[in-house]
């Protein structure tokens, strides 16, 4: 016998996580988890790298993801035995479930290496408008300290702060989007393209990381009511809802005439749109929502550790849960946020997401390139044109590692290959009753980031 120390708070949550998450709740974090630091730090340096063709770079980066993501829908309409990888099938396909985990993996470190981009957005909003004169990376630092600790507390907690902050942060962003079209003029789009179509196009590939996190529905499909259906729908309508909102922050920065962008744009164009007043209402909710999406992004990191453990694919120590959260796997992550803050390097930082997430997108359209040509799964969703869309896929993510630099690209895919060190070391750091025990902590309370999509229902 093990034993399990189930006090009252995971008892109230094992009542309120044994339902399905439906539709809704999977779109609303899916929004939550993109829409972050992005929105307020990739808008300004889009428009300054192509001007108003900043709008046609997020609209092709959005395309290019969304081709990718249908892949991500056709693995989840393909009816089998799942256990706790929502990539479990990209393995099967492929023939090797190192497949599977180099998915994950790959999706894990995309995660916390987002979290330290928006982690030092945090730092320059606060500094830049609030504390003038003060060091932005240490603040950012100091927000990389108080997120992992809410990531080490009571999971019932951060479940009801991140819902919290994920209605904020939207209702503020589209308040400064009603003021933007309000005074937004065609003229506002001259000249477009000032830098040509090969800039629109290397900015694309720099807003990647924009659209990273419809993975999130993926990554906890076997708690989703109805995945056959719901995935795909909550695939594409948050992507749709996502490029809307990053589009209309552009035409906000365009509207409120700012001689310069930068990082702190939206901050910049609050004020002169709305006035001192709602200038800092929008301030407050980019210091709001770049907390969220740091917090968003642990949360789905924390999900995908406690479920490649079940899988029994890394150490069984990597899942341990205490207070709800994998506690080993928090403070590892946090161990390389910090280090990125630290090294203040933030085109680095957005590149090495962005090979980390591309490098899964390849490995999950070739999946399900396999998957659609060998037919053998019943119920998988028809894409428009077949297997063409997963080679589409394949092709349009291998073109964006071209225009990040080859020092990153390096760097990236060495993080990736070092999980392998993992993958290796499963069997000989595996504990039966350690696995056991988080196995069955984990289907009564499900992972964090389960909680945190039934806190928004």
């Amino acid at each position: 016998m093990i034993a399990l120390n189930y006090n009252v708070e995971l008892y109230d949550m094992a009542k309120t996580n044994t339902q399905k998450i439906g539709l809704i709740a999977s779109i609303a974090f899916a929004v939550g988890a993109m829409v972050g630091g992005g929105v307020f730090v990739l808008s300004g340096l889009a428009l300054k790298q192509t001007g108003p063709s900043a709008i046609l770079s997020f609209v092709i980066a959005g395309i290019m993801v969304l081709v990718s993501a249908l892949s991500f829908a056709t693995i989840a309409s393909a009816k089998h035995s799942a256990r706790y990888s929502g990539y479990e099938l990209v393995g099967k396909a492929l023939g090797s479930p190192i497949w599977s985990f180099f998915t994950s993996w790959s999706f894990y470190l995309a995660g916390i290496i987002g979290a330290a981009f928006v982690l030092n957005a945090f730092g320059l909003y606060l500094t830049q408008f609030f504390l003038k004169n003060q060091s932005a990376i240490f603040w950012a630092l100091g927000g990389a300290l108080a997120i992992t600790l809410l990531n080490l507390g009571p999971a019932s907690k951060i479940a009801r702060v991140e819902s919290f902050l994920v209605g904020l942060k939207l209702l503020i962003l589209v308040l400064l989007i009603i003021f933007g079209i309000k005074f937004f003029s065609i003229n506002d789009l001259k000249p477009f393209d000032p830098h040509g179509l090969n800039q629109i196009l290397v900015s694309s590939a720099f807003l990647f990381i924009a659209f990273l996190g419809f993975n999130v529905i993926n990554n906890i499909s076997s708690d989703i009511k109805n995945p056959t259906k719901t995935i795909p729908r909550a695939i594409i309508l948050s992507m749709l809802i996502v490029t809307i909102i990053y589009v209309g922050v552009v035409v906000a920065l365009l509207a409120a005439h700012i001689h310069t962008y930068s990082e702190a744009s939206v901050g910049a164009a609050a004020q002169k749109l709305i006035g001192p007043v709602g200038g800092v209402l929008i301030i407050i909710g980019a210091l709001v929502s770049t907390l969220s999406s740091a917090n968003a992004n642990i949360l789905g990191s924390s999900e995908i550790m406690i479920r490649l453990t079940l899988d029994k694919q890394v150490p069984t120590i990597l899942g341990k849960l205490k207070h709800g959260h994998p506690y080993y796997s928090v403070l590892g992550g946090a161990f390389l946020y910090i280090i990125l803050i630290a090294s203040n390097q933030t085109n680095t930082i957005i590149g090495l997401a962005n090979v980390s997430a591309i490098w899964a997108l390849i490995i999950v359209n070739f999946g399900a390139y396999k998957l659609i040509k060998s037919n053998k799964y019943p119920g998988i969703i028809k894409l428009p044109g077949g297997k063409l869309l997963p080679v589409l896929g394949i092709i349009f993510s291998a073109l964006e590692l071209f225009f990040i630099s080859p020092t990153t690209n390096l760097i990236g895919f060495g993080l990736i290959l070092s999980g392998l060190i993992l993958y290796l070391l499963r069997k000989r750091f595996h504990n039966v009753s350690l696995h056991l025990e988080t196995k069955t902590i984990f289907e009564d309370i499900r992972g964090p980031l389960v909680r945190a999509l039934h806190s928004i229902k």
